[in-house]
């Protein structure tokens, strides 16, 4: 294969890649604007791993273990709305 069929087939790779993760984050948005509660327990939940980071930096076990605590809770109030939507938890696991 030459270069030039390589640079042809990498580009046409690159257009296709670049459709799909544009369609992927118009799926999203569409999803998270019809399921406002879940964007804003992923939001909290994003902001809670932040916190028991900078807890376990600092050294601030008693803050870490209740950071964790909470940070289960959502979870699981996660996990719950997740049934009650009827969406596979495979789904959503590594993209949204």
């Amino acid at each position: 294969m030459n270069n030039s069929t390589l640079n042809v087939l990498l580009k046409d790779y690159e257009q296709k890649r670049y459709k799909a993760d544009l369609n992927y984050e118009k799926q999203k948005s569409a999803f998270y604007d019809a399921n406002p509660e879940l964007a804003n327990l992923n939001l909290k939940l994003g902001n809670l791993a932040l916190d028991i980071s900078k807890a376990v930096l600092n050294n601030d076990i008693d803050l870490e273990k209740k950071l964790r605590i909470d940070f289960d809770k959502l979870k699981s109030q996660k996990n719950t709305l997740l049934k009650t939507l009827e969406i596979p938890d495979r789904c959503l696991s590594s993209h949204i």
